[in-house]
Protein backbone atom coordinates (compact mmCIF):
# COMPACT_ATOMS: atom_id res chain seq x y z
CA UNK A 1 0.00 0.00 0.00
CA UNK A 2 1.27 3.41 -0.81
CA UNK A 3 2.53 5.30 2.28
CA UNK A 4 2.05 9.23 2.28
CA UNK A 5 4.28 11.80 4.61
CA UNK A 6 2.13 15.18 4.08
CA UNK A 7 4.41 18.34 4.38
CA UNK A 8 2.85 21.61 6.88
CA UNK A 9 1.11 23.07 4.12
CA UNK A 10 -0.94 20.32 3.13
CA UNK A 11 -4.44 21.02 4.53
CA UNK A 12 -5.86 18.40 7.07
CA UNK A 13 -8.75 18.46 4.65
CA UNK A 14 -6.45 17.07 1.74
CA UNK A 15 -5.13 14.51 4.66
CA UNK A 16 -8.58 13.31 5.35
CA UNK A 17 -9.61 12.98 1.67
CA UNK A 18 -6.32 10.66 0.92
CA UNK A 19 -6.85 8.23 4.58
CA UNK A 20 -10.88 8.30 2.67
CA UNK A 21 -9.07 6.50 -0.17
CA UNK A 22 -7.52 3.99 2.26
CA UNK A 23 -3.61 5.55 2.26
CA UNK A 24 -1.61 5.60 5.03
CA UNK A 25 -0.71 9.25 5.58
CA UNK A 26 1.46 10.87 8.17
CA UNK A 27 1.84 14.46 8.57
CA UNK A 28 4.65 16.56 9.59
CA UNK A 29 2.46 17.78 12.62
CA UNK A 30 2.13 14.22 13.46
CA UNK A 31 5.52 13.57 13.40
CA UNK A 32 6.15 16.46 15.82
CA UNK A 33 8.40 18.22 12.87
CA UNK A 34 7.14 21.79 13.06
CA UNK A 35 8.84 24.54 11.04
CA UNK A 36 11.58 21.23 10.52
CA UNK A 37 14.08 22.27 7.67
CA UNK A 38 13.28 20.46 4.16
CA UNK A 39 16.29 17.70 4.54
CA UNK A 40 14.72 16.74 7.74
CA UNK A 41 11.18 16.25 6.52
CA UNK A 42 13.00 14.40 3.11
CA UNK A 43 14.68 12.24 5.25
CA UNK A 44 12.02 11.02 7.35
CA UNK A 45 9.91 10.07 4.41
CA UNK A 46 12.70 8.24 2.97
CA UNK A 47 13.25 6.26 6.46
CA UNK A 48 9.84 5.43 6.72
CA UNK A 49 9.12 4.69 2.92
CA UNK A 50 6.71 7.68 2.36
CA UNK A 51 6.19 9.53 -0.37
CA UNK A 52 6.70 13.13 0.53
CA UNK A 53 3.49 15.40 -0.76
CA UNK A 54 3.81 18.90 -0.81
CA UNK A 55 3.19 22.30 -2.01
CA UNK A 56 7.11 23.16 -2.09
CA UNK A 57 8.92 24.11 -5.41
CA UNK A 58 11.95 23.57 -4.21
CA UNK A 59 11.26 19.99 -3.55
CA UNK A 60 10.96 19.69 -7.35
CA UNK A 61 14.55 20.54 -8.14
CA UNK A 62 16.00 17.26 -9.03
CA UNK A 63 19.53 18.39 -8.36
CA UNK A 64 18.65 19.22 -4.51
CA UNK A 65 16.32 16.22 -4.10
CA UNK A 66 17.04 13.66 -6.74
CA UNK A 67 13.73 11.53 -7.01
CA UNK A 68 15.95 8.02 -7.45
CA UNK A 69 17.12 8.58 -3.83
CA UNK A 70 13.54 8.71 -2.39
CA UNK A 71 10.62 7.18 -1.81
CA UNK A 72 8.78 9.81 -4.40
CA UNK A 73 7.89 12.99 -4.29
CA UNK A 74 4.59 14.04 -5.34
CA UNK A 75 4.52 18.46 -5.80
CA UNK A 76 0.64 19.84 -6.33
CA UNK A 77 1.56 22.51 -8.35
CA UNK A 78 -1.96 24.38 -8.56
CA UNK A 79 -3.02 27.79 -8.35
CA UNK A 80 -4.64 28.69 -6.51
CA UNK A 81 -4.81 25.43 -4.55
CA UNK A 82 -8.44 25.47 -3.97
CA UNK A 83 -9.37 22.49 -1.94
CA UNK A 84 -11.99 21.01 -4.39
CA UNK A 85 -9.41 21.22 -7.56
CA UNK A 86 -6.66 19.76 -5.53
CA UNK A 87 -9.44 16.79 -4.55
CA UNK A 88 -10.32 16.64 -7.84
CA UNK A 89 -6.10 16.42 -8.99
CA UNK A 90 -5.61 14.20 -6.67
CA UNK A 91 -8.58 11.62 -7.42
CA UNK A 92 -7.37 11.50 -11.47
CA UNK A 93 -3.90 10.64 -10.28
CA UNK A 94 -5.21 7.65 -8.01
CA UNK A 95 -6.94 6.72 -10.91
CA UNK A 96 -4.47 6.69 -13.88
CA UNK A 97 -1.47 6.39 -11.91
CA UNK A 98 0.47 3.26 -11.04
CA UNK A 99 1.27 4.27 -7.15
CA UNK A 100 3.53 1.25 -6.89
CA UNK A 101 6.06 3.03 -9.11
CA UNK A 102 6.19 6.20 -7.68
CA UNK A 103 9.34 5.54 -6.20
CA UNK A 104 12.15 7.05 -7.62
CA UNK A 105 10.07 9.65 -8.88
CA UNK A 106 9.12 13.14 -8.76
CA UNK A 107 5.38 13.83 -10.06
CA UNK A 108 3.78 17.05 -11.00
CA UNK A 109 0.27 17.67 -10.17
CA UNK A 110 -1.74 20.21 -11.88
CA UNK A 111 -5.03 21.18 -12.71
CA UNK A 112 -5.08 19.22 -16.21
CA UNK A 113 -3.14 16.10 -15.05
CA UNK A 114 0.24 15.26 -14.14
CA UNK A 115 4.11 14.97 -15.17
CA UNK A 116 6.49 12.20 -14.01
CA UNK A 117 10.02 13.09 -14.09
CA UNK A 118 12.33 9.78 -13.42
CA UNK A 119 15.74 9.78 -11.49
Amino acid sequence: MMKFLADENIPPAIVDFIRNKGFNVTTVHEANLFAATDSLIIKLASEQERALLTFDKHFSNILLYPPSIHHGIIRIRIHPPLLSDVKRALERFFEKFDLASVKGRLVILEHDGFRVHRG
